[in-house]
């Protein structure tokens, strides 16, 4: 370890926030009592908070750091960009304590030792943290809204070749597993530009933050195509949690410096993010006489089209089935496929659109010719009823409980979770079947492609 005082002094503080405890600590309860962040399902792992000055960017922080008012974590790592010092990878904080006004917290020098010791791109750093702000302005914050005794390890991360430590985002997550512990991405967003342009440029840096897709958010900050400071501090840190289960990312708050009252013609931008693990199972579970009710209602939109006649499914049987659902119908023909239509996203209650896909499946599937009378007899109808889809990562794509969507390029594809397990594939053939369904490369999963999943109730006539 390299030798330094025990205690890294508060270096900004009188500049970007009050040096004065008790100032500090309301300014603090004010922001936090004007933030009012959605009410978020599933496990928070992460969050994503700006690091400029408080009267700029303090109330955009509050909404993440409200979200953790009263939690107790066992450690907090803070990942940040270095403003002052050019080098490559990650220079961790290893020993010691951080100062604030607010007091003294203690460094995990047990989990910054392992990390250092992976050899993966970390090391110890501590002359990089001299005067750098991204990771210090977040202490008063926690000082202020997490119970005592949590410990940190703050990570300052290099303009150089940040992709290197990207890539040991997994072994880093492997060291979080069975910590309590919450993971910070200290950024701001565009620098210096005017208000409407800020807006654009934010607009579309937080779409991509949202999308999960770390390595190529990077890539498009190397390009300009997305603009924060801490672009590499999102990246890595969003690696790391998707290979703990993160699979969704939700804006709380947005703003920028213009709102200070300085001007609208040299504006920053600052964003507030939640990273989550949320229960894939959303499935309705649909009882023997649902079932039973959305088989006859596909059959008889199907009879009613052939016959030329239009056709109104009957009220429902349960209030569950008028729920807006996502739904596939799927047509077999003595045991071959016939037709398979639905509709992935919930746009209307579940029995109106198994009606409509079923007819769909008969006559519109571009793969085959529209369904004749005589071939009705032949049918047997198998209905899948379907989850919201959630962003996935490959390494998270479980054949035999997701389906799989994926974006790339303009195209799309789209694979049910039965498919993977009637055709014999494992994982890399089902990630590679879905790319090919959208008509590009197989590998597109590789290359920066969308994908998301979903789960799905699947029955079938008997």
């Amino acid at each position: 370890m390299l030798a330094f005082s025990s205690v890294r002094p508060s270096y900004v503080a009188g500049a970007f926030y009050p040096s004065d405890p008790k100032e500090l600590s309301n300014m603090i309860e004010d922001f936090l009592s004007r933030a009012n962040p959605p009410k978020l399902e599933g496990k928070l792992m992460g969050i994503q908070v700006p690091h400029a000055g408080y009267i700029y960017s303090g109330k955009v922080a509050a909404y993440a750091y409200k979200l953790i008012q009263g939690r107790k974590y066992e450690l907090v790592v803070l990942i940040g960009p270095s403003h002052f010092y050019p080098f490559s990878g990650g220079a961790v904080y290893p020993e010691g304590e951080w100062k604030t006004p607010l007091g003294e917290v203690k460094i995990d020098e047990d989990f910054a030792s392992k990390l250092i010791k992976e050899k993966m791109g970390f090391f110890a750093g501590e002359r990089y943290h001299v005067r750098e702000h991204s990771l210090e302005v977040e202490l008063p914050f926690l000082q202020k809204v997490l119970k005592p005794g949590f410990k940190i390890v703050p990570i300052v991360i290099g303009p150089y070749n940040p992709q290197r430590i990207l890539q040991e985002a997994g072994k880093f997550a492997k060291l979080l597993k069975g910590k309590n512990f919450l993971v910070i991405a200290s950024s701001d967003l565009s620098h210096y530009h005017t208000l409407k342009e800020c807006r654009r440029r934010d607009k579309r840096t937080i779409e991509e933050m949202l999308s999960l897709r770390p390595s190529l958010f990077l890539w498009q900050a190397s390009k300009m195509e997305v603009e924060a400071c801490g672009a590499s501090a999102i990246a890595l840190t969003e690696a790391i949690l998707s290979n703990l289960g993160m699979n969704r990312a939700v804006l709380l708050k947005w703003g920028n410096s213009s709102e200070a009252g300085i001007g609208t013609e040299r504006v920053v931008g600052y964003s507030a993010v939640a990273f989550l693990e949320q229960d894939p199972d959303g499935l309705q579970k649909l009882n023997e006489k649902e079932k039973e009710y959305l088989f006859k209602v596909s059959r008889k939109a199907i009879k009613n089209a052939l016959e030329g006649e239009m056709y109104t499914p009957s009220e429902p049987p349960t209030a569950k089935l008028k729920k807006p659902s996502g739904v596939f119908v799927t047509l077999k023909k003595k045991g071959f496929l016939r037709g398979c239509i639905g509709y992935i996203k919930a746009i209307k209650p579940l029995y109106i659109a198994t009606s409509e896909v079923a007819v769909a499946a008969a006559f519109r599937d571009p793969r085959f010719p529209p369904l004749k009378k005589e071939e009705l007899k032949d049918l047997k109808i198998e209905i899948s009823v379907l989850t919201d889809p959630k962003i996935t990562f490959p390494s998270r794509v479980k054949v035999g409980r997701d389906g799989l969507i994926v974006e790339y390029m303009g195209r799309s594809g789209v694979l049910l979770p039965q498919v993977p397990v009637e055709e014999g594939w494992d994982r890399i053939q089902f990630l590679n079947s879905v790319c090919m369904k959208a008509g590009v490369e197989p590998d597109c999963w590789r290359k920066g492609a969308r994908l998301y999943s979903f789960q799905a109730e699947v029955f079938k006539e008997k």
